[in-house]
């Protein structure tokens, strides 16, 4: 199983893929082109060496719906601060600034609210056991 820091970092990718990529200069396309017709091969070694990780879209729309549920568990700077940090990539020196947090205690912050999140998203993603307290056992023992 992942770890909550992997599936908030996913999330982030999976928000920062869906807004498209930039547009390709014209510029670059026509000497791109130019280059291969004079017989220059192009080479991509940097996205052969680093490719791109794949995005898990449903742990990635998981989290999204536990964020969305999340409002009025959290606390509402660490709320704001989770997606300043992993979607908008935001610098730390601002998101402290718009947040009023001292930025000594920005990684403190983080760590707080990753950790609160994390257990919201098990009590989201585990309901059935908060609201069920039939033992696990039992239930595997009813569906075999």
């Amino acid at each position: 199983m992942k770890s909550i820091e992997e599936r908030l970092e996913n999330w982030g990718r999976y928000h920062r893929d869906s807004k498209g990529r930039p547009a390709t200069s014209i510029t670059y396309l026509v000497c791109q082109r130019m280059a291969v017709e004079a017989g220059s091969a192009v080479r991509e070694g940097y996205r052969e060496v680093n490719p791109r990780p794949e995005v898990d879209e449903s742990d990635a729309k998981i989290i999204d719906w536990c964020w969305n549920n999340a409002a009025y568990r959290m606390d509402k700077r660490h709320h704001a601060l989770l997606p300043m940090h992993f979607i908008k990539s935001i610098d730390q020196r601002t998101t402290c600034r718009t947040l009023k947090i001292r930025r000594y205690s920005y990684e403190s912050e983080l760590q707080q609210a990753i950790q609160r999140f994390g257990e919201i998203v098990d009590m989201l993603t585990n309901a059935d056991r908060w609201y069920n307290p039939v033992k696990q056992s039992e239930r595997s023992a009813a569906t075999v």
